[in-house]
């Protein structure tokens, strides 16, 4: 179990704000070492429980019986910087890993600086193109509290490494992934092994044509996912460890997840159909539950089962799709309430199923069939 969802068990007596205040010091003793935590408190349960921001945006989910000592002073808490954040990857990583900085994103990496600087661009052309889509429909987001940080491994055998305690046995089988608890997009250079190239390409305009190619089109369109949730849990539309749906959180990053890579901007038709998700939702048609929406809406338990997982990703697709379409100003309100839920403070099945009839009705039949009959008609 993570040590977060300890936390959900206790009555939150405390819920910071993003306002000023002191900087917490925590000294923790966890799986027999000791740890010392400098941040600031996002949730403080009655029993002692702690969950703490550092100055890099870790979150820290600390049990009552790891605190070992806990003290405060007159100091604000200031999240690190874009020169901050640098140093202190490259004091966490071996030798060998730089940086490179632009105006949203630190990128440490130790494959070729082309390559990193292809992502800082892709990267930042995403960051413009999510703000701008929210903000033309009028949700108002905000800049990230911290620069979003990535990380590029040369290959994929550096990056397993790094990623397997977090992934585990899933770990060859995943490309990339965002960390909700350090807050980080972490990848390997898509050039080598997954398209052919080698992992050392030195232009912009070859790494361009390596994923440009017909069977890396899924590879980049799973990095840009990532990245998308970075962006949504750092601009203000979700909030890390707040109970947001899976369908939701994962329906946003399907809908901005494919790149135009021969566009200079990146995205010529942000929320185009995803030919992929589509045609995995028309075989799930078939045979889909009466319940299906039911499930989808209450629980993230479809998302979980290895065996549902794929009919869930395409149907939270399907549903977004579907929604910012036919029901703009509704799913505008329903985000709304969800950007305003607390971190580790979880809703029962019939309430997720309240708040959504909240903002779309009561008739879920009604929509239901609404919602089948217009993606039957969506080529």
């Amino acid at each position: 179990m993570h040590r977060f969802l300890l936390l959900t068990t206790c009555v939150f007596a405390t819920l910071a704000g993003n306002f000023g205040f002191a900087i917490e010091h925590v000294s923790i003793r966890r799986d027999g070492e000791s740890i010392h935590v400098d941040g600031k408190i996002i949730v403080e349960a009655a029993d002692g429980g702690l969950l703490v921001q550092d100055t890099k945006g870790v979150l820290w989910a600390i049990t009552p019986d790891e605190i070992v000592n806990r003290d405060s002073d007159a100091i604000p808490f200031t999240p690190a910087d874009h020169d901050e954040m640098s140093e202190r990857l490259l004091k966490e990583f071996p030798d060998g890993f730089r940086v490179h900085k632009t105006a949203h994103y630190v990128v440490c990496y130790n494959t070729s600086p082309a390559y990193a600087q292809w992502c800082g661009s892709l990267y930042e052309r995403l960051f413009l193109a999510f703000n701008t889509y929210w903000t033309n429909r009028g949700f108002k987001l905000h800049e990230p509290e911290l620069p979003l940080v990535a990380l590029v491994f040369g290959d994929q055998r550096s990056y397993a490494a790094y990623a397997k305690p977090e992934l585990g046995d899933a770990t060859p089988k995943i490309i990339g992934y965002y960390s909700l608890r350090s807050n980080r997009v972490v990848m390997y250079d898509l050039t080598g092994s997954e398209t052919g190239g080698g992992g050392r390409d030195s232009t912009t305009a070859r790494i361009n044509q390596l994923l440009m190619r017909p069977g890396a089109e899924r590879t980049v369109a799973t990095v840009i996912h990532e990245a998308t949730h970075q962006i949504a849990f750092n601009c203000g539309l979700q909030t890390r460890y707040a109970d947001i749906p899976l369908w939701v959180s994962e329906g946003v990053a399907i809908y901005f997840e494919t790149p135009d890579l021969r566009s200079a901007k990146g995205w010529r038709n942000i929320g185009g159909v995803n030919g992929v998700r589509l045609l995995e939702f028309g075989r799930y048609l078939r045979n889909r539950p009466s319940d299906s929406l039911v499930t989808l809406i209450s629980n993230d338990d479809r998302f979980r089962d290895p065996r549902l997982a794929g009919d869930a990703y395409a149907e939270a697709w399907a549903l977004n799709y579907f929604l910012i379409r036919k029901h703009l100003k509704d799913y505008l309100a329903y985000l709304e309430v969800l950007s305003e839920k607390r971190p580790l403070r979880y809703d029962a099945p019939e309430d997720r199923l309240a708040q959504f009839k909240e903002a779309f009705g009561e008739d879920l039949e009604k929509l239901n069939t609404e919602f089948i009959r217009y993606l039957r008609t969506v080529r």
